[in-house]
């Protein structure tokens, strides 16, 4: 049975959660990082090509339990308020809905002020193996593309490195700069959705890491339903309570990082049961 691991959206501290419920599902018996396909959103694009480049999860791990450099949260206000008055805007449709709000986000996010690209780009080397290549496996990292609104899919094929293009799924709007390739800018794809589960549509089984709070998914409740429709299996692992009240309301405070993936271990071991009754390769 072929299989797609889809890893979401969420900060820093989404990283540190799906690294831990990797971690703790594989500790059970349960490995997902041997997925034949790995689509990553943001947080999702650094935790995805780590996996598909074979770094090992007990190191991702401990990295993520290392004290972080700076205690201080990133502000995401600007990024909420720019979002709030685009979808007042367009009259209350959803802002992935319209590519033109995208686009309007994407002209806020050039004129945030950020730091620099090529800083930007030497913190996400940082976040990967040394010298880090588009690996053998087939790996999808998503991104906006800022003139146009829309969807681009990066993998080995494409113009992108790998930094490049994760550093651009990870270009939070007005958090950090958007990433020039090609002569081209690219932001994070999560306004549009946090998953892009449907670039998963082929496989059989599709497992989605989703960082979300309890309730409606948003694009993905329709990305599931269509992937449903077209005979895949899809299973959908959102955080436990514990988890969500470690990783919200702030995604991006590092000082909950540690926690985060403790509290994602705990989730991995506790739902390896359920998840062995999954049509898992052997």
């Amino acid at each position: 049975m072929s299989f797609a691991l889809v890893l979401s959206g969420g900060g820093t501290s989404g990283v540190a959660w799906e690294v831990g419920l990797l971690k703790g599902l594989r500790d059970a018996g349960v490995d997902l990082t041997r997925a034949d396909l790995i689509v990553g959103t943001s947080a999702g694009a650094i935790v995805g090509a780590n996996v598909a480049l074979g770094r090992d999860l007990e190191d991702l791990f401990a990295t993520q339990l290392l004290p972080p450099e700076t205690t201080a949260a990133r502000d995401v206000s600007a990024l909420m308020r720019a979002r709030a008055a685009l979808e007042r805007g367009g009259e209350a449709q959803r802002i992935g809905l319209d590519p033109a709000m995208l686009v309007k986000l994407g002209e806020l996010a050039i004129r945030a002020p950020t730091e620099s690209e090529e800083t930007r780009l030497a913190t996400v080397r940082s976040y990967l193996p040394p010298a880090p290549a588009w690996p053998e496996r087939d790996l999808l990292i998503t991104a906006l593309d800022i003139a146009t609104g829309t969807l681009v899919i990066w993998n080995r094929d494409t113009e992108a490195s790998l930094v490049e293009a994760v550093a651009s799924s990870c270009a939070a709007p007005m958090i950090a700069p958007p990433t020039t390739i090609g002569g081209h800018r690219y932001m994070d794809a999560g306004p549009r959705s946090g998953t892009n589960a449907h670039l998963a549509g082929k496989h059989e089984l599709i497992v989605v890491l989703a960082v979300a709070r309890p309730g409606p998914l948003g694009p993905l409740d329709s990305e599931t339903t269509d992937l449903r429709s077209g005979g895949s299996r899809v299973e959908i692992v959102v955080p436990d309570s514990e988890s969500t009240a470690a990783i919200f309301p702030n995604l991006l405070d590092l000082t909950k990082r540690a926690v985060c993936a403790e509290a994602g271990e705990t989730q991995g071991r506790a739902l390896a049961a359920a998840a062995r009754s999954w049509p898992l390769p052997a």
